[in-house]
């Protein structure tokens, strides 16, 4: 079980290997690529040509990798503490022929200059690894770096409340990682592993009075899945 007291670290102590995490990102997190996908719409909405889009946690890439391609004048500034990760990412934008457009720094916001600012910024899956403090320094630093009125689109895992169809959700989260390629006793001990986590884990209640105390006026919920055990805001 991991720590939350500390932030993780996919250099010394993963919680999943490097070379698995596409897979096990998109089977574990149910409703992924659907956050992936709203998130993007989100943003086409600003209807900005030139974007210039700050992504929080970039390792692993899929920013690069679904963004990019069809926004041809948009550009990702991406930190991530990982220089494993930063890898994928790197790799990604390689491969697509957009590392012109992609500027990786290891490190956190809080590593960029005091007076860069975007247009909008993602920080998706990445808060659930980090203490509460943890949570409301990333935001606070994030605001500070966003132009007036520009958007955060955050998605990560909570608490859930209790409910007496909780084998229900736990048998389709089972099967939701066996259907997307997740050995069955693989899916189960990670299950585990969360369902152990989770008093210790943050509520969606509280992530929005998080994202309002680091200075987002506004906040809605984009999506809820699973009881909650994955949520998504957008806020500015």
């Amino acid at each position: 079980m991991a720590d939350l007291s500390q932030p993780a670290n996919f250099d010394t102590r993963p919680p999943m290997p490097v070379g698995e995490y596409e897979r096990t990102v998109k089977a574990v997190n149910v409703g992924y690529e659907l956050v992936v996908t709203l998130t993007h719409c989100f943003l086409r909405s600003l209807r900005r040509s030139d974007l210039e889009l700050l992504v929080i946690g970039a390792g692993g890439g899929i920013e690069i990798e679904q963004f990019l391609p069809s926004n041809l004048g948009w550009r990702i500034t991406g930190v991530d503490p990982s220089e494993d990760m930063l890898g994928l990412a790197r790799a990604k934008a390689e491969r697509l022929a957009v590392s012109d457009r992609v500027s990786l720094v290891r490190g956190t916001v809080e590593s960029l200059p005091t007076d860069a600012r975007f247009d909008a910024a993602t920080c998706l899956f990445v808060l659930h690894f980090l203490p509460d403090t943890g949570k409301s320094a990333l935001l606070r630093q994030t605001a500070a770096r966003l132009r007036p009125h520009a958007q955060l689109l955050v998605a990560s895992g909570a608490r859930v409340d209790e409910t007496s169809l909780r084998d229900e959700f736990l048998g389709a989260w089972q099967q939701h990682g066996e259907l997307s390629g997740m050995a069955a006793d693989q899916m189960a001990a990670t299950i585990r592993r969360l369902m152990e986590q989770q008093p210790t884990m943050t509520a969606a209640r509280d992530y929005v009075h998080l994202l309002h105390d680091a200075g987002f006026e506004d906040v809605a919920p984009f999506l809820d899945v699973m009881n909650g055990g994955m949520a998504a805001w957008i806020a500015r």
